[in-house]
């Protein structure tokens, strides 16, 4: 049976033989293991973006809900851009939060929300925001205490509260529909006769026409009224192997992650000479390993702002 060509074995001894740590007594497996992985999941994707990895990404929207945190995938992919759709769909793409607000502002609006009296003390008030629906997270009660200190209650998106220091308001609901809002308690009692203010943000339900993606979330103008699946284009961190008989994923890799890996083991050893020569078979191999992206990408012109049903920028631009 033929060896294997360019396997987890080919590249764990050309990276011995390149760093001259030839001896597990040096570099053990499982250091080496390390090393491999370590550059194929964090550095591969952004020294060389490659088609292959070119992938959807997609979730299905809550209705009601416009904010989607993506802090659990956060370290699975490299980059997210446009096109972007809903249901297939295409709609218009944001990275800039200001150019987001300025076609889509939400403003808040302010109104009296009860009055503190000596009887109620420290709560629990109760009462109603009239500009609904309300967008979650963003509604804000507030007193203030008899020694001029700021009471807070903020809504916690899911249907509670929590006060200035981030505890839980126990009994305290809010309906983001009707605005009927109950057992607000504050840390200190409001000086009696002051008015308490509510301040939230009304959202707009609708089919999603622009979707920003800002902070490690996409944020979708209007909200959506019910469920839609929404899709982006998505360049994914590679995974480490379970199996390091299966890697790498394509063999022409192999170079480039050998190359790669060995000059993470040159920082480590602070040898800059070795770097700095292993650097240029590195660039030599990711020029290879990157014709396979470029013949893929040769077979479509670059789209331009008069190509019909394009998505440039910001703005989705459709042309007869």
């Amino acid at each position: 049976m033929a060896t294997p060509l360019n396997d987890y074995a080919y590249i764990e001894n050309k990276v011995r033989r390149v760093t001259g740590l030839t001896s597990t007594n040096r570099l053990t497996a499982v250091e080496l293991t390390n090393y491999i992985h370590s550059f194929v999941v964090y550095d591969l994707p952004l020294i060389a973006r490659l088609f292959y990895g070119n992938q959807t990404y997609s979730f299905q929207l809550t209705p009601e809900v416009g904010t989607y945190s993506i802090d659990t995938i956060k370290n699975s992919y490299s980059n997210f851009e446009p096109p972007v759709y809903i249901d297939n769909m295409p709609i218009s793409y944001f990275q800039d939060l200001r150019s987001f607000e300025a076609v889509f502002a939400g403003y808040k609006f302010s109104a009296t929300f009860a009055t503190a009296t000596a009887v109620i003390g420290a709560g629990p008030y109760a009462g109603t925001y009239s500009y609904t629906p309300i967008e979650r997270g963003t509604c804000v009660i507030s007193g203030v205490s008899v020694a001029g200190a700021n009471l807070l209650a903020k809504d916690n998106s899911t249907g509670g509260f929590i006060d200035e220091n981030g505890t839980v308001i126990a009994g305290a609901a809010i309906d983001y529909d009707t605005g009927i809002i109950t057992g607000i308690t504050f840390t200190a009692a409001p000086v009696a006769g002051t008015i308490i203010y509510i301040s939230a943000r009304r959202f707009v339900k609708g089919a999603p026409i622009a979707v920003l993606y800002f902070n490690n979330e996409f944020r979708f103008f209007p909200f959506p009224d019910r469920a839609y699946t929404f899709q982006i284009n998505a360049y994914p961190n590679f995974a480490a192997y379970v199996s390091n008989a299966e890697f790498p994923e394509l063999k022409q890799w192999a170079d480039t992650i050998a190359f790669g890996t060995a000059m993470k083991i040159f920082q480590d050893m602070l040898d800059m000479e070795s770097y700095q020569k292993t650097a240029l078979f590195f660039d030599a191999a990711k020029r290879l390993a990157l014709r396979r992206t470029m013949q893929q990408l040769s077979t479509q012109r670059v789209a331009t702002i008069y190509d019909s049903n394009q998505i440039i920028g910001n703005q989705f631009y459709s042309y007869p």
